[in-house]
């Protein structure tokens, strides 16, 4: 423990006062832990995104320190809160991921150590002794919540501390980095190349599917709630044919309808297998444009192999499909950065409670693939015998069009969703996401659907209203 904090209660924020508990653990690892005066007996734990390097803090706060916003865990759920930077400071640039895992020093391997999973249980091991240090016990009820890394993390303390959560929430993760990293890397490969779209070329390609798709879910809104069923062509926006844009600059060459394609598209192995889900029509600009699967492709690449190099655009480029791919699979999964579907299952198996979720429209982790991992894993808890999987674990598809869309709790209620299910025995069936669509400043909601069902409009009420559209097939 190295320092505390009091918060009194604060009128429109907050009924009760809680306590801010830190502490650090060498070499990097930095935790908060929150809680409240009117604790329910409940412990939350969130986990991170990208590389981490900074906590995911239950306390919002303006420039001069004030207390803005607090989580729901900590004020609707009454729970004590806890989360980690994963074992690295992202504003201390040597010790910063990934360069910090790639000094050569023991403190670098430490940090990755702690990046693939050690932080995750010394997080929740604190959390749980600064919950007994002030109320003379453990907590009744754990649960996990978390979405890309977090995810990742969420599946992770499920397969390997599956006795110190009850109930778990995973969102806009893949369930297979192993096959997931080898996809970023092959597409990564087009971004310096003349293949590559430019940030206006992604754009302006959605535009045209979102004109072409937007009735298929019933409502001429300019949003794809279901942008499964959007089969729009990227050849159609080949500079030259009518159906492309009328600007030179953002029509596409053959080279960039292929890399669009191929976005589209499963990845396959040489022998035919598929490697990789396609992802669904979305606005790929900020993400692929800006670079995030060099990034993200070269950190796992490097926790893989241990080789400094894949951290660079050079030896991304060089990136062989057939001969990298089997390396960095059994690379994660030695290192502990992967996650074990039969862990998993068997989590599942027990009796505990997993929610799965995804963005339809996610432009850096495949839905299809998350959704085909999460398939597996519940084939391996049927075959377990242990009971039917589908009575412990439910996989929702948001209708959002971007990485993390619906993953703040003032979107979609996740903590309540998983709360009632664990303690009061009610399945989610259906859930409700808030948001600002894009182009819009006034709020609007869309149904959360069990996948495969979407959310289809009526043709009769207000177009922005949830209770306005039904999950259907």
């Amino acid at each position: 423990m190295t320092r505390t904090r009091r918060v009194e209660a604060i009128a429109g924020i907050s009924t009760s006062g809680f306590c801010q508990v830190f502490g650090t653990r060498l070499p990097y690892l930095d935790i908060e832990v929150d809680v409240p005066d009117n604790w329910s007996g409940r412990l939350f734990h969130q986990g991170g995104g990208g590389f981490d390097g900074f906590i995911f803090s239950a306390v919002t706060t303006d420039p001069t320190g004030a207390v803005i916003a607090l989580s729901p865990m900590l004020t609707v759920q009454r729970g004590v809160y806890a989360a980690s930077n994963g074992g690295n400071r992202a504003f201390v640039p040597a010790q910063a991921a990934p360069g910090v895992w790639a000094n050569g020093t023991a403190e670098g391997r430490v940090s990755a150590t702690d990046y693939a999973y050690a932080a995750l249980g010394t997080t929740v091991g604190f959390a749980k002794a600064v919950t007994q240090m002030f109320f003379g016990a453990r907590p009744r009820f754990t649960y996990f919540n978390g979405c890309s890394n977090g995810g990742r993390e969420a599946y992770k303390v499920a397969e390997r501390w599956p006795g110190q959560y009850d109930g778990i929430v995973s969102g806009c993760e893949t369930q297979n980095m192993g096959t997931a990293i080898p996809a970023l890397l092959q597409l990564s490969k087009t971004l310096a190349t003349p293949a590559a779209l430019s940030a206006a070329q992604y754009r302006a390609a959605y535009a045209s599917a979102v004109a072409a798709c937007d009735a298929r879910d019933g409502a001429s809104d300019g949003y794809l709630a279901n942008p499964a069923s959007c089969d729009f062509e990227p050849a159609l926006l080949s500079c030259g044919l009518p159906t492309a844009n009328s600007d030179p600059g953002l029509c596409l060459s053959i080279a960039q309808v292929r890399t669009l394609k191929g976005l589209l598209s499963p990845l396959r192995l040489p022998d035919g297998g598929v490697l990789y889900s396609g992802y669904r029509w979305t606005d790929f600009s900020r993400w692929l444009a800006g670079g995030f699967y060099n990034d993200l492709g070269g950190g796992y690449a490097f926790l893989a192999t241990g080789d400094r190099a894949w951290l660079t655009q050079a030896q991304q480029a060089r990136f062989d499909l057939a001969r990298d791919y089997p390396l960095i699979r059994n690379g994660l999964r030695q290192a502990g950065v992967d996650n074990d579907n039969a862990a998993i299952a068997a989590y599942v198996a027990s009796g505990k409670k997993l929610i799965s979720w995804h963005d339809g429209g996610d432009p850096l982790l495949s839905a299809p693939d998350h959704y085909r991992n999460h398939q597996a894993m519940i084939g391996a808890a049927k075959a377990s015998r242990a009971g039917d999987p589908a009575a412990n674990t439910r996989f929702f598809l948001v209708p959002g069009n971007d990485h993390g869309a619906g993953s703040a709790l003032t979107q979609i209620d996740w903590a309540g969703a998983i709360v009632d299910w664990v303690e009061k025995g009610v399945a989610p069936t259906r859930l409700t996401y808030t948001f600002i669509q894009p182009g819009s400043t006034a709020p609007r909601s869309l149904p959360v659907c069990l996948y495969p069902q979407y959310p289809r409009y009526d043709g009769r009420g207000d177009i922005s209203a949830a209770a306005s559209y039904t999950c259907t097939y």
